[in-house]
């Protein structure tokens, strides 16, 4: 094979030019022009960038390391420590209904019904009856109304831009009154961090969302409707047949009704459950003291002194003969249960509302009627006549001993009087609170036993403070005085069921007078629907006060025209909707 003669020179050359190709392609990939870097306009993101390819990374191992964590402690504290362990989900689902989308739809009339649910079941069932599951609190009836119906306000808020606009609007009707009642809302929350119980005091004031706040948002809602206060308020004196029954048959057995045929998924192992279950006697008289549905003989008797001004009220109403005779009889029938139960708190509750309402209706008479010599006398002589009360209470003996209380009742006296002077050291020396359900504690019980207090006010001053009382007072005491500047205003006087801002506001002033003998919070969830009811009726009255008022100032305006047009003789353009009610010329 004869070999090939290259020279060195050429050889030379050859690596020479390779060298300048290979040097200039790789010189012209380092030395050529860079890249522009893409600029991301905000509020547009770079998804590329490494920070996000790292946290696509490390949240799916972060967030499973998480749920094995909670996993594990949740099986080895399950089932004492499940409501704890439910807060994250609890959250979670906030999120999610905070995030969800506006809708031209949202689920008021299903919120609606869980909320009259509730009312009902206050009223009927007995709160002690309940699914009592291990390390959950107890499942009432109750709560399986207004947790759902919580939910779905929450969507409601979250979705309806109307239905927060028609709250908004209503609420403005009583201004200051939202305030006290977003302060006290506040100190709810606040007061927690000074709790000896933490978790205690998270559940309690995580109820009282629900079964207050809850139902008295709803019922600003609801009662913009015509007919629905009419509707809830009938709905109210109907439910208290069922009770007044009850209670003459509790007294005739000297029992309850249901003791011995109770399930066991319905006992409760609880000591204010068991108490609730045991007949109730007078310790000095030996009586029994009936309580139908309620936890205790004062439920009872504050229920239906709540229930008295709207029974004077239908009796003596614009209403048809056979509603008016009915809620006549219902009158001695609510007394003679304070009789049955022993309640003096009950008949101190009857005695505001009668004299209140004695009151109100002669005012009423005399804004709308004139010249009426009834109302004129009613009015006039009712200073004499609250005088002529008042004394029959100090001095006559039957009188002062239904309402005062005779010996049988200084025990009953004694630890009222005991339990404020243990109370006010300790609210002079922490005015800010000491949390949700920590008055007891605060006063001096220990933990394990049963604690009562017996005025509501202490309970407010311990556990809120001085704030949270005050919030508490200016809530209600605002409610009954927008309600009573509006039942006598001439719109209220024209329609039935605005009159009823008058009823309205006498069981919230009996209420208040209620809470300084009897702290239990059976009919607080029905209270503060009252609330919401005395904002919507108020709301309604301003709306209609200032479409008359428009309407006035229109036909002033059509009759200067006319005016005008008469005495100058020419012709003035008038408005056709204007004179149509005007007779032909």
């Amino acid at each position: 094979m004869p070999r090939l003669k290259v020279s060195a020179t050429k050889a030379r050359e050859r690596l020479a030019a390779g060298w300048r190709i290979v040097a200039a392609r790789i010189g012209r990939k380092k030395r050529g022009p860079k890249p522009y870097p893409a600029k991301i306009m905000k509020p547009y993101i770079d998804r590329s960038a490494l920070r996000y390819r790292l946290v696509k990374f490390a949240f799916p191992l972060a967030l499973g390391f998480f749920c094995l964590l909670y996993g594990f402690f949740y099986g080895l504290t399950a089932p004492y420590l499940i409501v704890p362990f439910a807060m994250p989900v609890a959250v979670l689902m906030l999120l999610a209904i905070w995030a969800l989308p506006d809708r031209p739809h949202a689920p008021t009339k299903a919120m609606e019904f869980l909320f009259s649910g509730l009312l009902i079941s206050l009223i009927i069932w007995p709160n002690y009856l309940a699914l009592a599951l291990p390390g959950l609190p107890w499942i009432t009836v109750i709560r399986l109304t207004g947790l759902p119906m919580t939910f779905l306000l929450l969507i409601c808020l979250s979705t309806s831009s109307n239905f927060r606009t028609e709250l908004r609007q209503t609420l403005s009707a009583t201004p200051g009154l939202w305030v006290a009642f977003v302060i006290f809302i506040a100190t709810q929350f606040l007061t927690i961090g000074f709790s000896k119980q933490i978790p205690t005091s998270i559940q309690k004031a995580l109820l009282q969302q629900v079964n207050w706040t809850a139902v008295f948002i709803v019922a600003v809602w609801v009662f913009r409707k015509p007919g629905r206060a009419e509707r809830y308020v009938s709905l109210f004196l109907l439910l208290s047949l069922p009770v007044i029954l009850v209670t003459f048959l509790e007294s005739r057995q000297q029992s309850l009704l249901w003791t011995g045929h109770v399930p066991s998924f319905l006992k409760i192992d609880d000591p204010a459950a068991a108490a609730a279950m045991q007949s109730t006697t007078r310790g000095a008289t030996g009586q029994y003291r009936a309580k139908a549905t309620f936890s205790g003989p004062l439920g009872l008797g504050e229920y239906l002194a709540l229930m008295t001004p709207f029974a004077i009220h239908f009796a003596v109403g614009a209403y048809r003969p056979i509603i008016r005779l009915g809620c006549a009889a219902l009158v001695p029938l609510i007394f003679a249960c304070f009789i049955f139960a022993d309640s003096r708190l009950g008949i101190v509750g009857f005695l505001v509302s009668v004299l209140l309402y004695v009151l109100f209706w002669g005012l009423m008479k005399m804004f709308q009627e004139r010249r009426s010599l009834i109302a004129a006398a009613v009015v006039y002589a009712y200073p004499a006549f609250f005088g002529a009360a008042l004394f029959a209470v100090t001095f006559i003996h039957r009188f002062h001993t239904l309402v005062f209380g005779g010996g049988a009742q200084a025990a009953s006296n004694a630890a009222r009087q005991s339990q404020l002077q243990m109370a006010i050291p300790k609210f002079l020396q922490n005015p800010i609170g000491y949390g949700p359900s920590q008055s007891g504690l605060a006063m001096g019980y220990s933990a394990d036993s049963f604690i009562t207090v017996d005025n509501y006010y202490i309970t407010l001053a311990l556990e809120y403070g001085l704030v949270g009382i005050v919030s508490f007072l200016a809530t209600f005491g605002l409610a009954i005085y927008f309600g009573a500047r509006s039942a006598i205003s001439q719109t209220a006087l024209r329609d039935r069921e605005l009159s009823l801002l008058a009823p309205l506001s006498i069981a919230l002033s009996a209420f208040l007078v209620i809470k300084a003998v009897f702290s239990q919070q059976d009919s607080h969830s029905l209270m503060f629907a009252m609330l919401g009811i005395i904002v919507a009726l108020v709301y309604r009255v301003s709306v209609a006060e200032r479409r008359d008022s428009q309407a006035a100032a229109r036909s002033q305006a059509t009759t200067g025209a006319l005016a005008k047009r008469a005495l100058s003789g020419r012709r003035v353009p008038v408005a056709v909707s204007q004179t149509r009610s005007l007779p032909r010329r």
